[in-house]
């Protein structure tokens, strides 16, 4: 009878530690499940972001995509802004490069000899170097344009500009700011003050349209044959 007791509780035992094991089992199994659908979840959720991100974007690269297209088909008259505007910048490059005539307000001067002392290449570079002080823009002598590689040279009698033979009296035209101009020359002590000092006549006047001619473009001027651009 003992025995038979023992046997059952053990077997009770037995039963009871398989259902307990069982449970236990099928709690960790729910855990494991509650984990990777939280996990799935959170992947979804972050792919979801992810694509939501990747929409905006095309969003985006639609509407350029739109702009570019709608460009395209306004292209004819963007293109004629596009011309003119860098027409515009030709010409300005041609005035500064000194190809164009021009025309503005400035002074003239006027240099000659009084006696037997001739106007010598000094004198004329004195003037032109003192109006470039002053802001000058635009530059001739006897009509001749004065550039950057403009040479001033005394050839006996006469001048020698640009390779062409200049004689007496000697007119300077120059662009820009009229009083300025002859303040400069007619500082005390100046470069007026000294030309008259070696029996040279120098006269300064004002004017309101000075017409100044573009240089000579005949290859004899401005030249480019021996220069080679560095890229």
């Amino acid at each position: 009878m003992k025995f038979f007791k023992q046997a059952a509780l053990t077997v009770i035992c037995l039963i009871l530690g398989i259902v307990i094991a069982m449970q236990y089992r099928s709690v960790i199994v729910n855990n494991s499940l509650a984990v990777y659908e939280q996990q799935r979840s959170s992947d979804l959720i972050t792919d979801l972001l992810r694509e939501k991100e990747n929409n905006e974007q095309l969003s985006k690269r639609i509407e350029e995509l739109q702009r570019e297209l709608e460009n395209l088909r306004t292209g004819s008259e963007n293109e004629t802004d596009r011309i003119a505007k860098l027409k515009k910048e030709v010409l300005e490059y041609q005035i500064l490069a000194g190809l164009k005539t021009v025309k503005g307000k400035g002074v003239i001067v006027t240099i000659d000899s009084l006696g037997n002392t001739p106007v010598d290449d000094s004198n004329i570079l004195a003037v032109l170097n003192e109006l470039r002080a002053a802001d000058v823009q635009a530059l001739a002598v006897n009509d001749e344009r004065i550039i950057a590689t403009s040479e001033v040279r005394r050839a006996g009698s006469y001048m020698t500009v640009n390779g062409r033979k200049l004689l007496p009296p000697y007119i300077i035209k120059a662009i820009a700011d009229p009083v300025k101009l002859e303040n400069s020359l007619k500082i005390m002590y100046g470069v007026v003050d000294m030309m008259k000092y070696y029996d040279l006549k120098v006269e300064v006047k004002q004017e309101d349209n000075i017409i100044i001619p573009g240089v000579r473009d005949d290859g004899t001027v401005l030249r480019h044959d021996l220069l080679t651009p560095v890229e």
